[in-house]
């Protein structure tokens, strides 16, 4: 399988830009950036809400109304309202460290949609981390009318003592419902995936 990771990924690459090792980003790979906001955001460095209190439903739902309205102007508006200034945000496609880049880049992303949102099955706690599971629904503007796409994803979140998010880790697969979309990408996806 690496194999043709490293074969099929060369192409992208190349068409991507020639972007060196060092500006490639991963949202898996456990690098030093990842290990220094965890000691960072240790949950233990902050009051946190007791679990089950008032205040941890009300930070909650802080994040809920956030992604469950995802329009460009809720998410103008909600952004700096959800996450600390300094922050840790880390999806599968980028890597941000303040609420403002996190605005323009939820809201920039929202250019080839008619409509997005985020459906919240569960928000488990484990002493002060939080992890959320999530369907997200698309619908592009490049598809008929109505036609919702679906991924399945988990984000771990962190908050500090005014209950805002100081650590955002996205854990899903974009290869099915973004990458298909770009033609080269789409028929070594598929080529990959006959293969395992």
């Amino acid at each position: 399988m690496r194999a043709y990771l490293t074969l099929f990924s060369l192409p992208i690459l190349l068409l991507a830009g020639c972007v060196s090792s060092n500006d490639m980003h991963t949202q898996s790979i456990p690098n030093d950036d990842y290990l220094a906001a965890l000691e960072r955001t240790d949950p233990s460095r902050y009051d946190l809400p007791p679990p089950g209190s008032a205040e941890e439903a009300e930070m909650l739902r802080r994040v809920r109304d956030l992604f469950g309205n995802y329009t460009r102007e809720n998410l103008a508006a909600m952004v700096p309202q959800v996450y600390a200034e300094e922050v840790y945000f880390r999806d599968a496609f980028k890597r941000l460290t303040s609420a403002e880049a996190i605005r323009d880049y939820l809201v920039e992303g929202m250019k080839p949609l008619k409509g997005a949102e985020f459906v919240f099955h569960d928000i488990v706690r484990s002493g002060g981390d939080f992890y959320i599971d999530w369907t997200m629904r698309l619908d592009f503007k490049s598809t008929p009318p109505g036609t919702w796409e679906e991924s399945i994803g988990m984000t771990k979140m962190r908050f500090n003592s005014e209950g805002k998010v100081i650590f955002h880790q996205d854990y899903w697969d974009p290869t099915d419902i973004v990458y298909r979309r770009i033609p080269i990408a789409k028929q070594l996806i598929a080529f990959v995936k006959g293969k395992m």
